[in-house]
């Protein structure tokens, strides 16, 4: 069972008041994510874990700093390089109410760092005796991240750094000439060629591409995205099956990247995208291929997709689309409607899944 279909299924099982359900996000969530793990997480203390494969923290922003203690004001221990990856061996939620995310990881017993720039990952490595059907098929990224080439020519040149839980889509199964197998994934931005090693990769199976009760009539489902909480719920009749923190766009003063309020449908699905922006008047520019579990649902780009590149949710951050964990991305993406056929890499339709954005 997935992360998000158990966070449903225990979540939901009864009714619950908004506090309660935003304190389970802060404390439920972060333990889930740690192996499932049943033992209490407080502000007090962090559980330490004992599991044979460990949950990482990478770091997603060079600098992000390493505290003595779970607050800003403690003690500065380090201030740590991008990419670092360190054992997260607690969850603790912050006293300070105030913070929208309040999340904090113990890091390797020796400190703790605000969750919002350390991306919770794994090591796992994945079989090579692998068939690609002809027309391809999807991957997802299952290390912390895996360097990406122009070829496997000796004049390579290195294109990007993807990482875990980025999805793409697979084009063929390539040995070079030392027997060291790689995974050609398609750019579908510029339409070249990715070259990374093919033990970083998984298969995703048919059964995780599938549709989430598609007994619901199409009608009966909705999602609202409420910008003030930064909450997305969606509903069967008028019952909630679904919660989910999100970040969604930037609202500034002079303009920026607000999401749009309104009423739409998801009419436009893909499980990956090569998406990229030029810096602008306000604020930075982005280039992030692999982008995964992306639902559309304006004409203008918006859409519901997976983020890897930070981990802050509950503060907007994004340029107009809501950004979710990828595990909730993946459940929006199998439970709106249209469902896309697993041997394509995007589908569109003339119905979709209600969307209100308030």
């Amino acid at each position: 069972m997935s992360m998000s279909n158990k966070f449903s299924s225990e979540i939901f099982e009864k009714p619950m008041d908004r506090r309660t359900f935003l304190q389970l996000c802060g404390v439920g969530l972060a333990s889930l994510a740690l192996s499932h793990t049943r033992q209490p997480v407080s502000a007090m203390s962090a559980p330490r874990l004992a599991v044979r494969d460990p949950l990482l923290g990478r770091v997603t922003l060079q600098g992000h700093k390493l505290y003595k203690t779970a607050a800003f004001t403690a003690e500065v221990l380090e201030e740590m390089d991008l990419d670092r990856l360190r054992p997260i061996t607690g969850v603790t939620v912050s006293a300070d109410s105030t913070m929208p995310n309040r999340i904090w990881y113990e890091l390797d017993g020796v400190g703790f760092a605000h969750s919002g720039r350390v991306q919770p990952v794994r090591n796992r490595m994945n079989p090579e005796n692998t068939t690609i059907p002809e027309d391809g098929c999807l991957g997802e990224v299952t290390v912390p991240f895996v360097d990406a080439y122009s070829s496997l020519e000796e004049n390579r040149i290195l294109l990007h750094r993807f990482y875990y839980a980025a999805t793409f889509w697979i084009l063929d199964r390539v040995v070079d000439q030392e027997d060291k197998v790689w995974y050609e994934l398609l750019d579908d931005r510029y339409y070249r060629s990715f070259f990374v090693p093919a033990n970083a990769v998984r298969l995703v199976p048919v059964s995780e591409l599938t549709a989430i009760h598609p007994d619901v009539p199409p009608e009966k489902k909705r999602l609202v995205v409420d910008l003030a909480t930064q909450m997305v719920t969606a509903y069967e009749w008028e019952k909630v099956v679904f919660m989910s923190r999100i970040s969604s766009g930037v609202r500034l003063s002079e303009g920026g990247y607000a999401t749009p309020k309104g009423h739409y449908r998801t009419t436009y699905k893909r499980p990956c995208r090569h998406m990229a922006n030029a810096p602008s008047e306000y604020g930075s520019g982005f280039d992030l291929p692999g982008v995964p579990w992306v639902s559309y649902f304006t004409g203008g780009g918006v859409a519901f997709h997976g983020a890897y590149w930070h981990n802050n949710f509950g503060v907007p951050s994004s340029h107009g689309c809501i950004n979710m964990t990828p595990q909730a991305a993946k459940w929006i993406y199998r439970w709106t409607t249209p469902t896309v056929p697993p041997e394509d890499y995007y589908y569109s339709a003339n119905y979709g899944t209600r969307v209100v954005v308030q």
